[in-house]
């Protein structure tokens, strides 16, 4: 199974649809409560133009997470969805970019559940409301292996939560003649709040260590939320506080420190 779930992955990752969804859906068949190979088979669906069953994989998928507290999975497989649901429609149409962001037909389940355990420690200080109002305003990327997602030095206008895979930072090191490896991000983790909250240029430069999705929050958006929720403001910048000597910008004032 290991093997041939490889090679589903490998075709999948090449967009090779056709050939994905007969191993996938053999795989699922076998192994029905595997949420990453149901996962990838909604993902093959969804490429080969099967919306309507990709939508339905997908819902499983993230009611599977929500029941085991995986609120930032849930949240980026019910992004999936949405996509598919758009294109189901007909394209990206000004009423689908309105069903995206509204209650959906046929959706059973919210967007995400309470009460239930939150793996983010930046969605555990948010209320239901607010935390709402900020999923509506995130966006689903993904990047392949070695992907640069933020270059230090440039002007930062988004802050990213890791959904699934995982990245690395990096930083110059004191004479500007190389890197120096600080840190290793996961699932839950969340990146470049900083340049958000601060304006303030990127202090690091991230990259995808394997293929990797984020949800990204743009300056902009969150300033639509904040105007709906002034309160999150308050909310983001005491958790800023709270866990400023944790930030990937301390690490980097902590290296600087050792090395002068």
């Amino acid at each position: 199974m290991a093997e041939e779930t490889e090679n589903a992955a490998s075709l999948l990752a090449r967009k090779d649809y056709a050939r994905a969804l007969p191993l996938l859906k053999r795989d699922l068949d076998k192994y029905p409560n595997n949420p990453r190979i149901r996962l990838q088979y909604a993902d093959a669906l969804a490429g080969s133009g099967e919306h309507s069953k990709a939508i339905e994989q997908y819902e499983a998928t993230a009611k599977y997470y929500d029941g085991n507290g995986l609120t930032v999975q849930a949240i980026a497989v019910r992004k999936k969805a949405d996509k598919a649901r758009e294109r189901h429609a007909g394209g990206t149409t000004a009423a689908a970019a309105a069903a995206a962001v509204a209650p959906q037909a046929g959706r059973t389940e919210p967007l995400f559940q309470q009460p239930s355990p939150v793996r983010s420690p930046l969605f555990e200080v948010l209320n239901d409301t607010e935390l709402e109002a900020l999923v509506h305003e995130m966006e689903l990327e993904s990047h392949e292996e070695g992907s640069v997602i933020i270059s230090e030095g440039e002007p930062g206008t988004s802050m990213y939560v890791i959904s699934s895979g995982e990245v690395k930072v990096f930083t110059r090191n004191t004479n500007k003649t190389g890197s120096v490896y600080l840190a290793k991000l996961g699932e839950g983790d969340f990146f470049g709040e900083v340049s958000v909250l601060t304006g303030k240029p990127r202090t690091a430069t991230i990259t995808a260590s394997r293929p990797t999705e984020l949800l990204r929050l743009d300056k902009e958006k969150l300033d639509n939320a904040l105007a709906k929720h002034p309160g999150v403001r308050k909310v983001l910048d005491e958790f800023y506080r709270k866990r400023a000597e944790h930030t990937v910008e301390a690490m980097i004032e902590s290296l600087k420190k050792r090395a002068g």
